[in-house]
């Protein structure tokens, strides 16, 4: 879709392809949940120093990386127990290859991210839905442990989940590890996990090494804004990391994205400086919401979900935000809500006062 063709706003848009939306208002994007600081600058001049080797096929493997994300996360982990991909979305595509075939079934917990069903989709594999429950958005896990059968292969949970930000403990993560059956593999998104400063997540680092059946998910898109790097990677016991990095393609990562991502994880000033502003941020933004009468969901990722108001469905609110020049996304699963990136302090005040005129209308 060009920006001349755009009649109205969808969830994934650029800037450019909304812009006609907006009038000549400068554009504020709150839809993605990128970080509003950029990357590192250690990352950038890792990334162009690697840029001036581009004509040169970048490293087969992974190694570099995969020691690296091993040395950060400590703990006694070692480097067989990590793969990457290009995103954290092919992070999961890899998993889907290596531990399933056409017919068999996964189990997700809608609200969740929309990609998991897509991706399942696509490898025939046949999607059970285990819903989360209550207005806390809570595991299910009886519902999830009595929805396995013979042929179900995989499990996923996230955590914090997008798109409600909610967060469960170490409880929840071991009733479901110590439910499921051999032939069943727990895929736990962290994708968020950094944002978490305020409840302590389970530790799934410990469960790897235990040699459970579990692949985390993390990626640099988010905390380390590396968004337009496309680099993710997996961490899982040896034998299954194994299995799984045997479906990636030579060559999986370009130079850049993989230098990028090494110099990234040294620069934890950037990651304070992003956490600082998220945590601040995401308190004044869900504050602000609640005195204004929006329902918010306990959040403790980089985003907000909120309720539209009555009688206003998320399509709805979300076009009438971008005139605003203001874009948000209407959340996987929910069409009455709205997920809006937390960013800066000016652009979490423009999409306030862009929802306090709409209020305004609407009562005059």
């Amino acid at each position: 879709m060009t920006q001349s063709d755009t009649s109205g706003y969808q969830a994934g848009l650029s800037v450019a392809e909304v812009q006609n939306l907006a009038a000549d208002q400068p554009i504020t994007k709150l839809s993605s949940n990128e970080n509003p600081f950029g990357p590192s600058p250690a990352a950038i001049a890792a990334a162009r120093d690697a840029l001036e080797g581009a004509n040169i096929y970048p490293e087969r493997t992974d190694a570099a990386l995969c020691q690296k994300l091993a040395e950060f996360h400590g703990q006694g982990m070692q480097p067989e127990q990590f793969f990457s991909a290009n995103s954290g979305v092919e992070v999961l595509s890899l998993i889907e290859e290596a531990l399933t075939e056409p017919g068999q079934r996964a189990i997700i917990c809608p609200p969740c991210f929309g990609a998991y069903t897509g991706s399942l989709l696509k490898k025939g594999v046949i999607v059970d839905k285990v819903d989360l429950i209550g207005t806390g958005f809570d595991v299910h896990v009886d519902g999830i442990l009595n929805a396995v059968t013979p042929d179900t292969r995989l499990v996923y949970l996230c955590n914090p989940n997008n798109p409600t930000g909610t967060y469960f403990g170490a409880d929840v993560l071991d009733a479901v590890l110590d439910g499921l059956p051999d032939h069943v593999t727990l895929i736990y998104d962290e994708v968020y996990f950094q944002f978490a400063t305020e409840f302590d997540l389970p530790d799934a680092l410990r469960h790897v090494r235990d040699g459970r059946n579990i692949v985390i998910v993390h990626s640099f898109s988010k905390a380390y804004g590396l968004a337009g790097m496309r680099v993710g990677y997996g961490i899982a016991p040896e034998r299954i990391a194994a299995q799984i990095r045997k479906r990636k393609r030579s060559f999986h990562l370009n130079s850049m994205g993989m230098a990028a991502a090494i110099a990234a994880l040294d620069d934890t000033a950037h990651l304070d400086r992003t956490v600082t502003n998220n945590t601040a941020e995401r308190a004044r933004l869900s504050e602000a919401l609640n005195d204004m009468g929006f329902e918010v969901a306990r959040s403790q990722a980089n985003f907000v979900m909120f309720r539209c108001p009555e009688g206003k469905d998320a399509k709805t609110l979300t076009n009438e935000l971008v005139t605003h020049g203001v874009m948000v996304r209407p959340a996987f699963d929910l069409p009455n809500h709205i997920r809006a990136t937390v960013g800066l302090p000016d652009e979490n005040t423009r999409l306030l006062n862009a929802l306090k005129s709409l209020q305004d209308k609407a009562n005059p």
